[in-house]
């Protein structure tokens, strides 16, 4: 049976012990690339065979985690329930065949992976596997369950061996396990180990789980303690995050529990955070945290980290209870910096992203997530809704002001170096049918600026706590303030946005590659000489050019004649918009629609087609099929044609005829004379062409191919 591409893909990465950090960009968007992905991999995990290694099974797991993972936030903005659906019956499927047919060990790590992530997996499903996981008791086993203190006594000396001695480390240690535990299982589990001295932290951590089965539970044991067992607290903050994060039935208990924590808990210094490093790792509005914590008490380093997805919160974050030196962090953040640019901050900045963070949370977080909140100032860990003015304010701009917001649209194209810009284009997300370059840059980026004002507001704010030099090419505080509150204003539709302009240019070059042609390159039946008419969309006079040319040629050298014909220069993208769909003509492109001839598309006369130049100016022409000659053509020629080619990065169309206006005024005061010096239109003749100069530089630029 044929796979998909993206589990061929996936079962190949794994068949050739390949980590998720060596694949390519490509491999990676074919095994990651949609939700249905995460259903393609179900079959591989399930089935794996025994001819597989550990290691192998392990990189199953770190990859579905990861789909898992992606899929849990795609399902925050996207209803996710018939892929939840199907991968229920595929895991109901699969407990049905024998143990020489499915993977139990994999099963049960699909599981652990879907419920780590908040993906639902059916209470009957997770008992399926439980039942079919169990090893026979055996003699010694049921002697000890007629004892429930030997029972305890097996059950801490078995946590000794393996290092549990903290409250995190013993939700960490049971934490995938308990969602195949019983109501009265996990119960008993939390009864044994509550005269630890780590029990306290335990029991409010597990009070915080998403399950309301186990954080009741856990409740309930705490609840039943002795007061004067919370002298073992030792991280008081726990009470905090129940009160703003826990189940309500949760929240009940709390008063009991501060009062036992007043009484009797004793007051812990807090951490103190001494570096800090930033990235951007994706396209998704997001940036990833890596620090380094220090124990007031023990001195000892821990590193933690953790990924902030604007409209989303903390998406991903970890704490590492072992401790490290300055030297490992310093090696790590050189590791992360090799991989995406890393920005040394000041640690302060971190009270404003995780408290925007924790406003944009709407799911549970882990015990590791939860104890790194704990150590941190409590008033880091409130949470806050977005705030422009807030924001600008911490960050020494002037606010809200007229000339402040008049300067963020001008300047905005000076962002375009700061890093965060690259992952804002929009390529997948392009209708292949808008008509204009400015109807995608209005619908997508004009009319919601949300995401946006709120990225450029977090540029900001790591700008202005970055300890990075400065660089010419660096943009201010003053730059992207002023962007965003640009933005903001409810005149920006009418108002330039060079920055928009540019992401949309960007955007549109690469919606090529995702809807490309149909079909690749292909030979003519005959090559034969046509005639071409172009013709600059919606100009006053026209500006318009006939021109033969072989219909073998490819459109890359047809996009050399328009702008040679035209009077362009070479200086901005441009696309053929087909109905196959979209021609890329970026130099660096290998996409073989650039080389079809344009016979192929081109065939009858009256076929149009339209040729877009500089995606920001939006220059737009209609080329028309006029004439198909008996003879080839070997050196293209223009045969007639009106008006003169605008100047570049006028502004387009609209702005040219305001141009063409003002040439005709007179007299002039200096600003104007100022503004057509600029694009050299002093003395403009709008309806200039010169057939022969025309042709000339086309010999000059586009040779003879065929003979």
């Amino acid at each position: 049976m044929e796979l998909p591409p993206s589990a061929q893909a996936l079962l190949e990465a794994i068949q050739y012990n390949m980590p998720i950090a060596d694949i390519s960009r490509e491999q990676h968007q074919l095994i990651n690339g949609s939700p249905e992905s995460f259903i393609a991999s179900l079959p591989i995990g399930l089935s794996l065979s025994k001819i597989f290694d550990e290691r192998q099974e392990e990189l199953f797991v770190d990859y579905f985690s990861q789909m898992a993972n992606d899929l849990r936030i795609y399902s925050r903005s996207n209803d996710v329930s018939e892929i939840i659906n199907i991968a229920n019956e595929i895991l109901t499927n699969a407990l049905e065949l024998d143990d020489a047919q499915i993977n139990l060990v994999l099963t049960r790590e699909i599981i652990r992976c879907m419920k780590h992530h908040k993906l639902h997996v059916d209470d009957a499903i997770i008992m399926k596997v439980r039942e079919r996981s169990q090893q026979p008791i055996t003699e010694q086993q049921e002697q000890l369950a007629q004892d429930p203190e030997k029972v305890t006594e097996h059950l801490i000396a078995d946590l000794n061996k393996f290092g549990v001695d903290t409250g995190l480390a013993f939700c960490q240690f049971v934490g995938g396990e308990l969602i195949f535990f019983t109501e009265q299982e996990v119960q008993g589990l939390l009864t044994m180990i509550s005269h630890q001295p780590w029990s306290i932290d335990a029991l409010l951590l597990l009070s915080l789980n998403a399950d309301p089965k186990i954080a009741d539970t856990a409740a309930s044991v705490l609840s039943s303690l002795p007061a004067k067992r919370w002298e073992s607290l030792g991280q008081r903050q726990y009470l905090t995050l129940i009160q703003l994060f826990g189940h309500d039935s949760v929240k009940n208990h709390l008063p009991a529990w501060q009062k036992s924590a007043m009484q009797y808990g004793k007051q812990t210094e807090k951490h103190q955070v001494t570096e800090l490093c930033l990235s951007y790792p994706d396209g998704n509005h997001a940036i990833l945290f890596n620090g380094l914590l220090i124990n007031p008490t023990t001195k000892h380093a821990h590193v933690f980290g953790g990924v902030f997805r604007l409209g989303f919160g903390l998406v991903d974050s970890y704490f590492d209870a072992n401790p490290v030196d300055t030297v490992q962090y310093k090696k790590m953040t050189a590791e992360m910096d090799s991989t995406v640019e890393a920005i040394q901050c000041d640690p302060g900045i971190l009270r404003h992203i995780l408290c925007w963070a924790l406003d944009e949370q709407n799911e549970a977080f882990e015990p590791d997530t939860l104890h790194m909140l704990a150590l941190f100032p409590s008033q880091w860990t409130e949470p806050q809704p977005f705030s422009l003015d807030n924001l600008a304010s911490t960050c020494n701009f002037p606010g809200e002001h007229p000339d402040v917001i008049a300067r963020g649209h001008l300047s905005s194209k000076l962002l375009v170096n700061i890093p965060l810009i690259e992952t804002w284009t929009i390529a997948e997300s392009i209708d292949p049918a808008l008509e204009t370059i400015r109807k995608v840059r209005n619908r997508y980026y004009l009319e919601h600026p949300e995401p946006y004002i709120k990225a450029l507001a977090l540029s900001g704010l790591i700008t202005h706590y970055s300890k990075q030099e400065i660089t010419p090419f660096s943009p201010s505080n003053l730059f992207i303030f002023a962007a965003a509150y640009a933005l903001q204003a409810p005149d920006r539709m009418r108002k330039t946005f060079p920055l928009f302009d540019q992401l949309t240019e960007l955007s549109i070059q690469q919606q090529a590659e995702y809807h490309p042609m149909a079909h690749g390159p292909q030979e003519i039946e005959r090559p034969q000489g046509i005639v071409l008419h172009i013709e600059l969309d919606n100009s006053r006079p026209k500006i318009w050019r006939r021109f033969t040319i072989s219909n073998a040629l490819p459109f890359i050298a047809l996009h050399d004649c328009i702008q040679a014909i035209m009077g362009w220069e070479h200086q901005h993208l441009a696309m053929f918009i087909t109905p196959f769909g979209h021609i890329d003509l970026d130099d660096e492109s290998d996409t073989q629609a650039a080389y079809l001839p344009i016979g192929a598309v081109l065939q009858d006369p009256g076929d149009t087609i339209a040729y877009v130049y500089d995606f920001g100016d939006d220059w737009r022409h209609t080329i028309t099929l006029e004439k198909l000659n008996t003879r080839n053509c070997t050196q293209p020629k223009v045969t007639a044609g009106n008006g003169a080619c605008p100047p570049e990065d006028c502004g387009g169309i609209d702005r040219y005829k305001d141009l063409l206006k003002l040439s005709r005024r007179a007299p002039l005061n200096d600003d104007e004379r100022e503004i057509l010096d600029l694009f050299n239109m002093q003395d403009w003749d709008a309806k200039h062409f010169d057939k022969n100069e025309v042709n000339q530089r086309l010999k000059e630029e586009v040779p003879p191919i065929f003979d």
